[in-house]
């Protein structure tokens, strides 16, 4: 009588059971190390991006701190009717009393201009044009003074980084008094000179600004002005030579040094 062999009951589909187990044992062990895949792809994939974001951060960090610190406004208007160019935070303030028509106006700009920038651009002073048409009266009717100054606002509160070119632009092509002036088409090419748009040139002809021209001129009078130029340091008339570049540099830059005075005194 022959021994017979005793197989593993069959699985479904025909496959014994030891074949099944080791099937199994398989199958799972080829998940676990698919699962270890995913996880070590997704571990690398979070930290490239949080190294990305640590970079970013640094990088921000570091550009941040060599960008240069501006206050604001660096140009514009103000509620008292004056045309503000410079740091919001500058130790002195430098206001200027002027109208287009005056010829000595355009003599204290010319032989300041690069003064007046120097200043602004160091953040040691902040400029204050007060803009007055009085001299209305000096050009034959046609309000050149206003019609200047209300360009000059108008720049300030669209493109206010033309201020300073523009102001020098105009005074570079100043006409002399008891004329009529230059016409609004000559004051458009003027300003495009100065690098002024299309659209705010436009603008000009509206004479929108010319209530603010007006209010400048009042509230500079309220204030003492008899004449112009005017030039303040600190709200005190400043009575050195106006006509000549480096006095006025001088006086503003020993305010700012008797304004930084005292904070230095309490860092120390």
């Amino acid at each position: 009588m022959s021994k017979k062999t005793t197989n593993p009951p069959a699985q479904p589909g025909g496959v014994p059971q030891g074949s099944r187990r080791a099937q199994l044992a398989a199958d799972q062990e080829r998940a676990a190390q698919e699962r270890r895949v995913r996880n070590w792809v997704t571990m690398g994939i979070l930290a490239v991006g949080l190294l990305a974001i640590v970079g970013t951060i640094v990088w921000a960090v570091v550009n941040a701190s060599r960008a240069p610190q501006v206050s604001s406004p660096t140009a514009g208007t103000s509620d008292n009717y004056t045309v503000v160019v410079g740091k919001a935070d500058a130790p002195v303030t430098l206001a200027i009393y002027q109208d287009y028509m005056c010829p000595y106006c355009g003599e204290f700009e010319r032989a300041n201009r690069a003064d007046l920038a120097s200043l602004v651009d160091s953040g040691k002073a902040r400029v204050e044009f007060h803009p007055m048409a009085f001299l209305d009266q000096a050009s034959q009717g046609t309000k050149f003074s206003t019609r200047a100054a209300n360009a000059l606002v108008t720049v300030a509160k669209a493109q206010p980084d033309k201020v300073l070119d523009f102001n020098a632009a105009l005074f570079d092509n100043q006409p002399q008094e008891n004329t009529a002036g230059l016409s609004d088409a000559e004051i458009a090419t003027i300003a495009r000179g100065a690098g002024v748009t299309d659209d705010v040139v436009a603008s000009f002809a509206s004479l929108k600004n010319a209530d603010f021209v007006a209010n400048a001129t009042s509230a500079a009078f309220a204030s003492g002005v008899t004449g112009t130029p005017t030039v303040k340091i600190n709200s005190e008339v400043f009575a050195g030579n106006l006509y000549a570049a480096g006095p006025l540099k001088t006086a503003v830059e020993a305010a700012a040094g008797a304004a930084a005075t005292p904070s230095q005194t309490a860092s120390q």
